[in-house]
């Protein structure tokens, strides 16, 4: 991913906005859990968030079960990334079907912005505030089982810091 570009989008107001919010949020949990976990950043968020719809993208696609794949991402100084990988042994978890996959990111993505784009359980997943009380959804923006959640064994933070809004 470049650099240029996820810098150029992190200094949108509306993302600086957004993010502002979801800082919030995790603050509130912070506050309510007493834990003092370092907030991962907004770069995170949304690479986690695409990983997510990325998942579901190419499950769709392919034939794969959701739950037969599984991400890891990557932000840092050294760069940016969204790994995703099978950990099973059975005929679902081959990897030369996510290689296939791999040789047409450029649709996938677009599919997956798509799928973004819209859920199910708008406005109020949409307009979720993570640092709602009433809620207690602290760790997430607009992200529900509808858009963005899979399977916790696919998921590397338990469907934790995802914001559909920001994709």
């Amino acid at each position: 991913i470049d650099r240029v570009e996820l810098r150029a989008w992190r200094d949108r107001p509306a993302v600086q906005k957004r993010g502002e919010a979801l800082l919030r949020g995790h603050k509130a949990w912070q506050k309510q859990h007493g834990d003092k976990s370092d907030f991962p950043s907004i770069e995170y968020i949304l690479l986690h968030s695409l990983s997510h719809l990325l998942i579901t993208t190419v499950a769709l696609e392919c034939g794969y079960g959701a739950t037969s794949i599984r991400e890891r991402i990557y932000v840092g100084a050294s760069g940016y990334g969204i790994l995703l990988f099978t950990g099973s042994t059975d005929a679902e978890g081959t990897l030369g079907g996510l290689v296939q996959a791999g040789r047409k990111i450029e649709r996938y993505l677009r599919d997956a912005c798509e799928l973004g784009a819209l859920c199910s359980n708008d406005p109020v997943c949409a307009q979720h505030d993570p640092a709602d009380p009433h809620e207690e959804r602290f760790l997430s923006g607009a992200a529900c089982h509808g858009c963005l959640l899979i399977a916790e064994t696919s998921c590397e933070r338990r469907n934790e810091f995802l914001d559909r809004a920001l994709v």
